[in-house]
């Protein structure tokens, strides 16, 4: 992302190099392919390396000397304009496009962003489970501008004095090439350690980067004339670069270990094409070497910049999708970047030899932008609403629903990873009234009736179905958009229910504590359900939710990522099931994300895969039953679309409206089968005929806590239907 090489020649090759990685980054965050392409940030790190310390190394050659002064003056013109003019575009738009709390957000991201300390901001911030699930930052990409900022920052202090140390004319390259070894080795064995361990600050850590850029300042170090290579074998090593580099954005995943051993391919890649170089160019290395390859890459910078801003911010304002969306997305960014670099960035480098053909040519484009913006939302301002969000169906077809449910609409959405909740219970407010405890029967082995609904479901359908209809959101919403952070993520009041500790009687325990005992087991979608169950029955039975986040607590065999980290959850489910035959509870309630459904160690998906979470419900329930009166399985909320990723001042309620993937509705449909158990189908809490809002009009109460869980001012209101709906399923309480 940064200039070519000053003082020294300019390499047509790395500007190409250059074009692809920042091609495969926006590929990536428009189309999700190729796979791998968020590894472009990595062949940037070895370029930057390679450049930035070809810079101090000439330096030294030609003066004997190197000027930090004069070296970060040149990185401030080179960085600082655009980077600062991007932050000031994103926070100027934020108060227009998202609500205050996420406005309040974004604030934090500019200001760690401005500190180029962005990498760490997010690190930090990503190890709250809770924060999952949310639309990304508008300035996440900072973070890599972070990590070269720290290295432009040290990497020439460390050089500075490792050449003063060395001493002698020649022997700086000898020296400032054992440093770059040395810092590389640590970085790669602490990268290859941390990846595994901690993987969220492994991704944003200068320290497991650091291997990258040193790679390339260790190349930067070998002189011209030790490169002796056949002009056929150049070209040969560029293509072979290149093809390296091309694979690993093909070949790897979103899953696969960052920055190690994701990493290493396009390093290396980028190293073959780096070397192909040094002391004459490759001949016929035409991909990187062309005319358009080179001006991509001379604008790289830019379109990395303005990309993802404006990939965050197309749902937000864009009421179209798909190809039509990321063709307006691509367009806008590469008019940013050509404006932008041409009237910003070319100016500050060149001063005061200002190029003013450039840039008159580039403000006429900036008013052609403007006008042609204009003009398109005065034209039609559909465009520009704010879209209709549609949760999805996966690629291998819906169940289908049985007679009288809603059906799974036909969409497109990505499936979802399990996450964490907000909402917790309180002991204040009055329950339900419920009938006087007696014992209840076990379910026997017959298949699942619908229940009609009652007044209370009626009413939670009008509700849903007055925010469908709704052009606007309501005045008086709950919570307030601008106190979300404090009204909905009520997380605190809830800590010890992350992780019940079943020896503990406080632990996670509301309601009257001397009265007959209801569990709530589940994953984090336990959290609003405990506040439902304890608004419901909490005056006459004690409410314990035996909870742990991140967890298949039916004991399917899920995927969830290594072996060890499903340890925990395996030891939790021996506690609850030892706890259960102890204490023989009138009432267990099982719920949990069926997100674990199409997370599987086995890969299984459609059919398969709902075949194996029948098997496991089953075998929960036949551990369970002979010490419990009746166990529940309650339906989860269903993936969505996050209050505050969707919700705007002024905007429509309508895209915030989401529909019902179809792996959900077919995880829905195979937990009607489970034997001795009761199934409470909650979909009618939360869509009407497959159209799922984000507020109910009855009450003006957001559903949702953020993309997933129920808020838990939305779960209190529930609490007369599930009364209504145990009641009607024959649980007696």
């Amino acid at each position: 992302m940064s200039d070519g090489p000053v003082g020294g020649p300019r390499r047509a090759d790395i500007q190409g190099l250059r074009a692809v990685a920042v091609t495969a980054v926006i590929a990536f965050h428009l189309f999700g392919w190729p796979s791998g392409g968020y590894l472009g940030v990595d062949a940037f790190f070895v370029l930057s390396g390679f450049v930035i310390t070809g810079v101090l190394v000439r330096e030294r050659d030609r003066t004997g000397r190197i000027s930090l002064r004069d070296f970060w003056i040149r990185r401030a013109r080179r960085i600082l304009p655009l980077a600062l003019l991007v932050i000031a575009a994103v926070v100027a738009i934020a108060p227009w496009a998202w609500a205050g709390a996420k406005v309040a957000s974004i604030h934090t991201d500019a200001l760690w962003a401005m500190l180029f300390a962005a990498n760490w901001h997010y690190a930090a911030r990503a190890d709250t489970y809770f924060d999952t699930g949310s639309a990304p930052s508008p300035l996440l990409h900072y973070w890599s501008l972070g990590v070269e900022e720290q290295f432009y920052l040290v990497w020439p202090l460390l050089v500075v004095l490792v050449v003063a140390v060395a001493g002698g004319v020649r022997r700086h390259r000898v020296a400032i090439g054992s440093l770059a070894a040395t810092v590389g080795v640590a970085s790669l064995v602490w990268a290859a350690a941390s990846t595994s361990s901690d993987p969220t600050t492994a991704y944003f850590s200068t320290l497991t980067r650091a291997w990258e850029l040193a790679l390339g300042a260790a190349l930067a170090t070998v002189p011209r004339y030790a490169v002796r290579l056949a002009p056929a074998t150049r070209t040969a090593l560029s293509w072979a670069g290149l093809a390296t580099v091309v694979t690993a954005y093909v070949l790897a995943t979103p899953d696969t270990g960052v920055p190690w051993p994701a990493a290493l391919g396009v390093a290396v890649g980028t190293v073959l094409v780096l070397v192909a170089g040094i002391g004459a160019p490759a001949p016929r290395a035409v991909l990187l070497t062309n005319p358009v390859s080179g001006y991509v890459g001379d604008i790289s910078y830019g379109l990395y910049l303005w990309h993802f801003p404006l990939v965050v911010l197309a749902p937000v304002v864009l009421t179209t999708t798909g190809a039509t969306s990321a063709a307006i997305v691509l367009t806008a960014t590469l008019a940013l970047a050509v404006i932008s670099h041409h009237l910003v960035e070319r100016p500050v480098l060149d001063a005061p030899r200002v190029r003013r053909r450039s840039m008159v040519a580039a403000a006429l484009a900036l008013v052609l932008l403007v006008v042609g913006v204009g003009g398109a939302a005065s034209a039609r301002p559909d465009l520009f609403a704010g879209g209709t969000v549609v949760a999805a169906d996966d690629p291998d077809g819906a169940v289908p629903p049985p007679e009288g449910e809603v059906p799974a609409p036909t969409a497109q959405n990505p499936e979802p990873t399990p996450t964490a909740t907000t909402s917790p219970p309180t002991r204040t407010t009055p329950p339900v009234p419920t009938s006087t405890p007696a014992s209840t029967p076990t379910p026997t082995a017959t298949s699942w009736t619908p229940i009609p609904l009652g007044a209370s479901g009626t009413r939670i359908q009008d509700g849903l179905r007055g925010a469908l209809a709704s052009g606007s959101w309501p005045a008086d919403l709950n919570p307030s958009p601008d106190q979300w952070q404090t009204t909905a993520d009520q997380r605190a009041a809830m800590s010890a229910c992350t992780a019940t500790d079943a020896e503990d009687p406080e632990s996670c325990t509301f309601g009257n504590l001397a009265g007959p005992e209801i569990i709530v087991y589940g994953d984090s979608i336990g959290f609003p359900l405990l506040a439902t169950v304890e608004k419901a029955y909490g005056r006459t039975y004690k409410v314990r939710g035996m909870t742990k986040i991140a967890c298949a607590v039916n004991g399917v065999d899920a995927d969830y990522g290594k072996d060890e980290w499903a340890l925990p959850c395996v030891d939790h489910r021996k506690m609850v099931l030892d706890y259960v035959r102890k204490v023989k509870p009138k009432v267990l309630i099982m719920t949990e994300t069926y997100s674990w459904a199409v997370r599987l160690r086995s890969h299984a998906k459609g059919t398969a895969s709902a075949k194996e979470w029948l098997a496991a419900d089953q075998a929960f329930v036949d551990a369970v039953r002979g010490s419990v009166g009746t166990v529940v399985i309650v339906a989860p909320s269903m993936p969505g679309v996050a209050f505050l990723d969707c919700y705007r001042p002024g905007g429509s309620p309508g895209r915030c409206v989401t529909g019902i993937p179809t792996w959900w509705a077919r995880t829905r449909d195979v937990e009607k089968k489970v034997q001795h158990a009761v199934f409470v189908d909650t979909t009618h809490w939360y869509c009407v005929d497959g159209r799922c809002p984000i507020f109910t009009t009855t009450t003006g109460t957001v559903l949702k806590g953020d993309y997933l869980h129920t808020s838990v001012q939305y779960a209190r209101q529930l609490a007369p239907d599930l009364a209504h709906l145990l009641r009607a399923s024959g649980v007696r309480l």
